[in-house]
């Protein structure tokens, strides 16, 4: 049974009880995960015009990377990897970029604000967090084909069991420094975010 203090019961015009609680002494402080969750993902940009030139951006990139890995796979004997390294991680790149687009459009629209949505909006968070791990992961692994062979690597002897078509060869080593300097720019700029 609950002991209710009489004082503390006002009635209105209806005149249905209505109770006054008085504040606690005690207060939670609560964390809201979700806007970390978001923030490490991406989702939550504070501005439209920047996330839309980013998407564009790294829609453009990946289209590219995809376009010249995918037309030169068999050019490259001396390490048959290498293209195959570039499509999985532009076609890896393209989904998580898609689910990106949907996330931000219902957080934008808030649409997130209904059940569906912010269970959508998350779910799609740790996805875009788990596809970068296996990106970056990925990156490693294609690093250690595309740098191990730099030495050995000639473009003119097509027959040779060390030759690269140049444009592919060189391409995957501007592509790996830059996702390299990418991520790290990346990373330093989240972690500003975290500190502001």
């Amino acid at each position: 049974m609950i002991d209710l203090d009489l004082r503390s019961v006002e009635v209105d015009l209806n005149g249905s009880p209505i109770v006054k609680t008085e504040p606690s002494a005690i207060q939670l402080e609560t964390t809201d995960y979700s806007k970390y969750l978001r923030k490490l993902a991406g989702v939550n940009v504070s501005s439209v015009k920047w996330t839309i030139i980013c998407i564009t951006l790294d829609l453009i990139y990946t289209m590219i990377l995809l376009g010249m890995s995918a037309s030169n796979q068999l050019s490259c004997p001396i390490e048959p990897r290498i293209p195959i390294y570039l499509i999985v991680y532009s076609s890896v790149s393209l989904v998580s970029i898609t689910i990106s687009i949907v996330a931000c459009i219902i957080h934008y629209q808030k649409y997130d604000q209904s059940l569906n949505g912010f269970y959508y909006v998350h779910c799609s968070a740790i996805i875009i967090i788990t596809i970068q791990l296996f990106n970056y992961i990925w990156l490693m692994i294609g690093s250690i084909w595309v740098f191990r062979v730099f030495k050995e690597v000639q473009y003119t002897e097509k027959n040779q069991p060390t030759y690269c078509q140049q444009s592919i060869y060189q391409f995957s080593f501007i592509v790996t420094f830059l996702n390299y300097i990418f991520s790290f720019t990346c990373c330093y700029c989240k972690i500003l975010q975290w500190k502001v």
